[in-house]
């Protein structure tokens, strides 16, 4: 909430919102709720000083950028009460030396013996990355993206915080093809103004073959971000309106079906 401003209404469990505490931030107008057109909502921060004000006033620790299972416990008493982006833990494949941490690796050694190779990363240096949504689909990555890029996987999930973590030359996006994976690229286009978004030259076929419904396992669709519906590139464009006029999307696992034994 303090990062974004605001929380999709459907990310706040049902116990959360019936709390006296969240009652109290809805009566207090430290956040208020606003209906979006196509159904759900968010709840958005009006007033922040009250709001922090409010929280360290019922934590015994002062809030924190990002958390450790640790730093929970001593903010919330509670490991998986925050959010914990704060370990920058990465998994790497590739075929050429990689600087992570000052330190040179031998990455193509790794991959080959091991298929992956795990850091916590403070400073990653090499010239062309690759970040991939799915573990399944990094670990097949090179059969469909050019061995030259180092392909990478956050451990976690993909943050601004391990982002700022690259010295790198070029950056591609390998995601789902749908709002989430959308968001994720336009935020990487936030630090790598330069990222590109990899789109398969057999992307059309794809979708018509392997596409799924947009719907969740509750029959709720997924809906598109501010920042998605207002993107002006041209592939972000292309795919918000395939799932718009089609209710499906393509997830990138669908490139590698041809590779199954």
């Amino acid at each position: 909430m303090l990062e974004d401003g605001k929380m999709n209404s459907s990310s706040i469990s049902a116990s959360v919102k019936k709390s006296g505490d969240f009652k109290t931030l809805l009566n207090g107008k430290f956040i208020k709720y606003s209906q979006a057109v196509t159904g759900g909502g968010s709840y958005l921060l009006s007033d922040r000083e009250s709001f922090e004000l409010y929280f360290k006033s019922k934590f015994p620790e002062e809030l924190q950028d990002s958390y450790s299972a640790v730093g929970n416990i001593g903010t919330f008493r509670n490991t998986k009460a925050g959010k914990r982006i704060s370990q920058n833990v990465i998994l790497a494949r590739g075929f050429q030396n990689v600087i992570i941490n000052s330190k040179i690796v031998e990455l193509e050694k790794f991959t080959n013996q091991f298929g992956i190779f795990t850091a916590q990363v403070n400073k990653f240096e090499t010239d062309k990355i690759c970040i991939v949504e799915n573990l399944d689909s990094f670990l097949l990555a090179e059969k469909v993206i050019d061995k030259d890029f180092v392909f990478i996987h956050p451990y976690g999930g993909l943050g601004k915080s391990v982002l700022k973590k690259f010295k790198v030359k070029e950056v591609l996006i390998f995601p789902d093809y749908d709002y989430k994976g959308l968001q994720n690229y336009l935020m990487v286009k936030k630090v790598f103004h330069s990222a590109k978004l990899f789109m398969p030259s057999n992307y059309e076929e794809l979708f018509k073959m392997y596409s799924r419904t947009i719907k969740t396992k509750k029959g709720r669709e997924q809906n598109p971000s501010k920042e998605v519906k207002e993107s002006t590139d041209e592939n972000v464009i292309k795919i918000r309106t395939d799932i718009f006029k089609n209710k499906r999307f393509l997830e990138q696992q669908a490139l590698f079906v041809k590779f199954k034994k």
